[in-house]
């Protein structure tokens, strides 16, 4: 585990316990990346339910795949190699839950990063399929781009309707090595 694992923990804990067991689940993962939210997804989903992951690089792809093949006994996603600011464009009906892991693809070119304008442009995108009471999760982080992604979420989200949405921003305080910051979008 990283050194922010406990994020990423926390992050699955609040999905697991707001949807296991229940049928016909549908997720986005809109960053893909190594494909370890996508196989949790997967997994809390079960074979009732549909996982769509998002990724722009091939190698991110490629190992989403593999980890899903090598780990389920049934099929229930889609992986689908394109940008999640077009995230409209491939959704045909209302979803659970939404998660980004954002920044950059671990163990490669760490040039290649999520971008404040394309994030907020897939957020935007995503409100209106998000299921009454479904939720999109944003785990964010300074070091890629010195927090400029971070804060356009941030001005993004305290603009949105309060009779709509509901908004969290969390973040670890008594770190000083630019831990992750996580928001939470809860469709009223």
């Amino acid at each position: 585990m990283d050194k922010y694992g406990k994020v990423v923990d926390f992050v699955h804990l609040l999905i697991k316990s707001s949807y296991e067991k229940t049928n016909s689940v549908n997720f986005v993962d809109a960053t893909c990346g190594n494909g370890f939210d996508t196989l949790f997804l997967c997994k809390v989903a079960g074979s009732s339910g549909h996982v769509m992951a998002f990724d722009i690089q091939e190698q991110a792809i490629e190992r989403t795949k593999t980890l899903l093949e090598t780990n389920l006994s049934y099929k229930n996603y889609e992986i689908i190699k394109d940008s999640h600011e077009l995230i409209d464009i491939y959704l045909k009906e209302k979803i659970d839950a939404a998660l980004f892991n954002l920044g950059y693809l671990p163990y490669s070119d760490k040039k290649v990063t999520t971008k404040p304008e394309t994030t907020v442009n897939a957020i935007n995108k995503l409100l209106p399929f998000l299921k009454p009471n479904g939720r999109i999760f944003i785990t964010s982080y300074i070091s890629h781009d010195t927090g400029q992604e971070i804060k356009e979420i941030n001005e993004f989200l305290k603009k949105l309707n309060k009779s709509d949405y509901n908004v969290v921003h969390m973040k670890i305080i008594n770190k000083d090595n630019y831990p992750p910051e996580l928001f939470i979008i809860e469709n009223n």
